[in-house]
């Protein structure tokens, strides 16, 4: 993990005498934080791909829906066309509309709560991750001479 080998260069650094400071060149710093910002588009990657993911699954939901639905008023135009059974077909058309409603609703709330679990996990690394960097930039920064934490301040 890019943190831990930060860490360790930084445990492996160069002391100055008679200080708890220690040297470390400019350009390996930068690289480590290039590196780890790298690494935070792809939890981004990943967040857009559950939310198209959830699409994906709300509009199969809908398809769905739509599809027993459809079934549903065909098999009721079939029953209507027989004379006794029209009453028993229109209850049961109704039963099956309120199934397929019902149906819809679950795969849609289930789509939801699990994009909404995924968003969280991602969420929760990427704090996790953000919490990391500040603890090794504010390290850096007690470690570092005054004037190596300008240069690092004014390069970003």
């Amino acid at each position: 993990m890019l943190i831990d080998e930060l860490e360790q260069e930084i445990e492996t650094g160069k002391k100055v005498p008679l200080s708890s400071k220690f040297v470390m060149e400019k350009e390996r710093i930068l690289d480590y934080i290039d590196k780890i910002r790298s690494e935070l588009p792809e939890e981004m990657r990943q967040a857009r791909w559950v939310v198209r993911e959830r699409e994906r699954v709300i509009n199969e939901a809908k398809m769905e829906a739509q599809e027993v639905l459809d079934n549903t008023k065909n098999k009721i135009t079939r029953l209507a066309q027989e004379s006794e059974v029209v009453r028993e077909a229109k209850i049961q058309s109704e039963e099956i509309i309120a199934e397929a409603h019902k149906v819809a609703y679950e795969i849609k709330s289930g789509a939801n709560q699990y994009a909404d679990n995924l968003l969280a996990s991602i969420e929760i690394k990427l704090q996790q991750t953000l919490a990391t960097i500040e603890e090794g930039r504010s390290e850096l920064k007690e470690r570092l001479p005054k004037k190596d934490i300008n240069d690092i301040e004014n390069a970003g």
